[in-house]
Parts: structure tokens; sequence; C-alpha cells
């Protein structure tokens, strides 16, 4: 198993849907002045379940990616530009969908997005994409 791989892979379809310079990767500082939409992109391993006893079994992975979606607060929009790029970033990650990474296939189960909220002077809201990964043994 991969975490590496899998993150890996999720990012490589989530840069499909968005530009690279709008994202801001964990652990990395980035300044949002200048933006007016902008995104966090942070990989929420979960459990993982063994399938066979031999060092030749595979594992099963399941976890979370989570993408939230930043606009300013008290904007002309409201709130509409964060509807449109959330409806972008799950074009990419529909129900069924295999993001890949080098060998690493990573199956999209489901995506949820909450209500939001305020944040400093964003108003911010959580795209929560459900994965699976079968991976070998590491």
């Amino acid at each position: 198993m991969s975490y590496f791989n899998t993150k890996q892979a999720l990012i490589t379809q989530l840069l499909t849907v968005v530009d690279e310079a709008d994202v801001v990767f964990e652990n990395k500082k980035e300044s949002s002045e200048n933006k007016s939409l902008w995104f966090e992109a942070f990989l929420i391993p979960g459990p993982s379940a063994m399938m066979g006893k031999s060092s030749a079994s595979s594992d099963e992975q399941r976890g979370i990616f989570q993408v939230t979606v930043y606009v300013k607060v008290n904007s002309n929009e409201y709130d509409n530009v964060q509807l449109q790029a959330i409806d972008t970033v799950l074009s990419g990650f529909t129900y069924n969908t295999t993001a890949v990474h080098l060998n690493q296939n990573v199956d999209i189960l489901e995506s949820e997005v909450n209500e939001g909220s305020v944040f400093e002077s964003w108003y911010k809201r959580d795209i929560s994409i459900n994965y699976l990964t079968f991976s070998e043994r590491v």
C-alpha cells in the first residue's frame, strides 16, 4: 500500500479540473490575498483491511480526499462562484471514476459537500471524496 501513490493519483485527478496555482497542498504556506477563489487539498487515510494472510496478499484501503473551496466573504456573487467551483471539482470525481498514479488505482466511491462556514475573511465548503484502493503489501 502506498499513501504517496494514492495521494498523487487523487491530486493528479484534481488538477485535471482546477488550476494548480489555485490549490494549496498540505504543509505549504500560501498567500491567498490576491485570490477570490482557492482550494485546499488533504488526504485523510481511513482503515485498512487485510485481504489474505500471506505476504503476496493485498490490502484494501479506504479514506477521504478532502478538497476545501474558499471564496471571499460578502462578495457580490454570494456563493455562486463557489458552487460552480464545487460542481467543477465533483465532475472530476464522479462515482466509479478511477484515478491512477504509477501502478496505484484509486476508485472514487461517493462525494459529499458540507453546508459551509465562515473562516476569517473567507466562506468555505468542504468536499469529502470517499475512495477505495487495493494495494500490494509493502
